[in-house]
């Protein structure tokens, strides 16, 4: 009993296993499907690809008018208002008073001028003719006054030098006298022999010391002189680690050049974030008008249940494209955020740059300036022989003080002094004095003439200058009341007022911009920036439309130029349009779109199709393979060549026949032959 029930146990197990082996051999083909990735497919079709370049901006008038008043004035009226028309001569202002405050305050300044000139006139001393003079333009040239004066000085000078002498022998006469006084004593010793020895050895001994003390100067300034180019050399060595580094430490110069391309960097990898979420944007509102088409379909038979499928199934599509829109999103945002934060790293390495760029050339003009210095050190040699010298000299001294204080000790009071050669070095000395007096007074004489010419071509000159001052103020009167404007204000052009700077009770102040007007055949013009590829798309001429142009009824508009973006010289560039009609005016915000140029191509895919990695463009299209269990999807990649595109489609130029079905959308990323399974 216990055999057979153990067999039937056995036997039901091979039976279960089996069952379950045979379930498993059906269901295998739904099992896989359940993990593989899904897509969405769209067949490669033949049609028309229209190219178009979008943008906006803001109407600017093309050439308008600037009334500029030159005076301050206050308005008394307005009589015409912004958007009236006016003609040449039409009054836009009343003003109060017939002067400008200029004029007004020219004028008195003209009065204070002439108040001062005449007062400085009184003061100077000079005469009605040379007042005159210096009217008439009649002056002495800078050259020839210093002329004058160099050659006064000169006889100065000479004067000065017999003067000198003079005092130099009368000092010598004075001293014999004092010597050979009889009156002193009865006995007189002439010393004066002794004591210019002694004099002459301490003039020789003060002579060495001064050379002595010129050499140690010497030496120390080339001291200092060589201690300044090893400062400044070592200071511009420093600068220069800095600015271009070492092998331990990066230069701020390297580090600039790497915070620059890791902000192009990221300006690149911000454009290509936002380009895609541009992509997912336009696939969301596809899917979103798909999901509200099929639901419409199925609200208008909820009985049909492949309408109903549809819906779900367009339901589902549109959340994944909002979820890849949303994650395009943040990828941009993060990448936008990793650009500022470069952006703001590439701004201070910059900075730090031009910095140390600016340290490192003040350092090597230092070092520069350091290097042209020079001196010439004397030798130790030449000090020790100075220093000799000077003991040398000193010890003279020493001796010259010795013999006269011997013959001081051994003199004789004996007097040696003639009376009747006292008598003549006494005239002697009278003589010369009278001379020194008249030396002296030639002197002052010559001086006071110097400094009176001196003192009449300053006052001459200073008078010229404001008699200048007073021309020119005249001039600027009369040129004031050239242009005065009276009592009003006229239009000189005829167009639209598009701008009013004041009102009544206002004041006009000099060089302002009192209203602005838009010239009669003159029209406006708008501009918008786009990237070096969209420029090549349009050229001038192309149709250009606008948005919601029914608003707009006469609008004309044209494509005139392409110029370079001055905010973007990389690659950037501005469409610049004309606009023309009578509901155009300045400050309006137009969308335009220009370029829009269809051609037929045989291999059209979704853009949502087209991939692109280092080894160029590609689609991934479904190739289909039968199994003993059903047929099989697998992802083929097939490389092409984009010969145009628009928002929506690009036209291919591949190894394809023109029914492929492409892949627009992956539940998952897929590669090449990844095996995929077909969205419902």
């Amino acid at each position: 009993m216990k055999s057979l029930k153990k067999r039937e146990i056995i036997k039901n197990i091979a039976i279960v296993f089996l069952v379950i082996m045979l379930i498993l051999t059906f269901f295998s083909n739904t099992i896989m499907n359940r993990t593989l990735p899904e897509v969405s497919t769209q067949s490669v079709t033949s049609g028309p690809v229209t190219t178009q370049v979008r943008g906006d901006g803001v109407v600017e008038a093309e050439d308008p008018y600037n009334l500029i008043i030159d005076e301050t004035r206050k308005v008394k009226s307005c009589p015409v208002r912004v958007g009236d028309h006016v003609e040449e001569g039409d009054i836009i202002y009343y003003l109060l008073g017939e002067t400008s405050e200029e004029l007004t305050t020219a004028k008195n300044e003209l009065d204070s001028l002439k108040g001062d000139y005449e007062l400085t006139i009184l003061e100077s001393g000079l005469t009605q003719a040379e007042v005159a003079s210096v009217e008439a333009g009649v002056k002495n040239a800078t050259g020839t006054i210093l002329s004058t004066l160099e050659s006064k000085d000169a006889e100065i000078n000479s004067l000065k030098s017999q003067l000198e002498e003079k005092e130099k022998k009368h000092s010598e006469v004075e001293h014999q006298i004092s010597v050979t006084d009889p009156s002193g004593s009865s006995t007189t010793v002439d010393y004066s022999a002794e004591e210019k020895a002694v004099e002459d050895a301490q003039t020789a001994l003060d002579s060495a010391k001064s050379i002595l003390n010129s050499l140690n100067e010497a030496k120390s300034q080339a001291v200092q002189i060589a201690k300044a180019k090893s400062d400044a050399l070592a200071n511009y060595n420093a600068e220069k680690d800095n600015f271009y580094g070492t092998d331990s430490k990066k230069g701020v110069k390297t580090l600039f050049d790497e915070a620059e391309a890791d902000y192009e960097t990221k300006k690149s990898d911000y454009a290509n974030k936002y380009n895609d979420y541009q992509t997912k944007t336009t696939d969301y509102n596809n899917a979103k008008t798909a999901y509200q088409t099929a639901e419409n379909e199925y609200n208008a038979d909820q009985n049909d249940d492949a309408k109903k499928q549809a819906w779900i199934d367009a339901q589902a599509a549109m959340n994944k494209a909002e979820t890849a829109m949303n994650s395009a999103k943040d990828a941009m945002d993060a990448a936008l955020t990793a650009k500022d934060d470069a952006e703001k790293n590439y701004n201070t390495c910059k900075k730090n740059k031009e910095d140390a760029e600016a340290a490192l050339n003040t350092a090597k003009t230092a070092m520069d300036e350091a290097n042209a210095l020079s001196a010439n050190a004397p030798t130790d040699e030449q000090i020790s022989n100075a220093q000799a010298d000077v003991n040398a000299k000193q010890a003279a001294l020493n001796q010259a003080n010795t013999n006269l204080t011997n013959k001081k000790n051994s003199a004789n009071s004996s007097n040696n002094q003639n009376n009747q050669n006292y008598q003549n070095l006494k005239k002697q000395e009278y003589d010369m004095s009278v001379e020194i007096g008249d030396l002296k007074s030639k002197i002052e004489k010559l001086e006071a003439s110097r400094a009176d010419y001196l003192s009449t071509e300053k006052t001459k000159m200073g008078l010229e200058s404001k008699y200048q001052e007073i021309l020119k103020k005249e001039k600027e009167i009369k040129d004031l009341e050239a242009k005065a404007l009276g009592g009003e204000i006229k239009s000189p052009v005829t167009g639209e007022i598009t701008s009013l700077a004041y009102s009544g009770g206002e004041k006009i102040e000099a060089g302002s911009t009192a209203a602005v007007i838009q010239i009669d055949g003159k029209g406006y013009k708008l501009s918008f920036p786009v990237n070096a590829k969209q420029a090549k798309a349009v050229k001038v001429g192309d149709p250009v439309s606008v948005e919601n142009s029914w608003y707009y009824g006469d609008l004309n508009v044209n494509l005139v130029a392409i110029q370079p973006d001055k905010n973007n010289s990389r690659d950037g560039k501005l469409l610049v349009f004309s606009l023309s009609g009578e509901s155009v005016n300045p400050g309006q915000n137009l969308t335009l779109s220009v370029g829009e140029k269809s051609s037929n191509y045989d291999l059209i895919v979704p853009n949502a199709a087209v991939h692109e990695d280092n080894s160029g463009h590609f689609v991934l299209i479904v190739d289909t393979k039968s199994t003993p269990f059903g047929s099989r999807y697998i992802a083929k990649r097939v490389d092409v060549t984009v010969l145009a595109q628009d928002d929506k489609v690009t036209a291919v130029d591949a190894e394809l026949f023109g029914y492929e079905y492409v892949i627009t959308n992956s539940s998952k990323y897929i590669e090449n032959k990844d095996q995929v399974k077909l969205a419902d």
